[in-house]
């Protein structure tokens, strides 16, 4: 079996990166539901960089369908 070490060690990093921006987006989330409710909410490297309404919208301006960037999205709901 062989195992490509350097595609998981950055598919790992990827995963991190992701989980790093659920938790803020968690550990903010009080703040994001003052100004984004009913809105989802991109988050990447700990930062809200876009929101809408629409989630397709939201998908097309950040150009994620066949992306690999390590971007958090949730809901936003009071």
């Amino acid at each position: 079996m062989n195992i490509n070490i350097s595609e998981s060690d950055g598919n790992f990093a990827k995963y991190e990166k992701l989980k790093d921006n659920f938790k803020w987006f968690y550990s903010n989330y009080e703040e994001l539901k003052r100004d984004y409710n009913d809105q989802y909410v991109a988050i990447k490297d700990r930062k809200q960089i876009d929101s809408d309404f629409n989630f397709d919208l939201l998908l097309r301006r950040l150009n994620l369908y066949n992306c690999d960037e390590s971007i958090a999205i949730e809901y936003v709901n009071n």
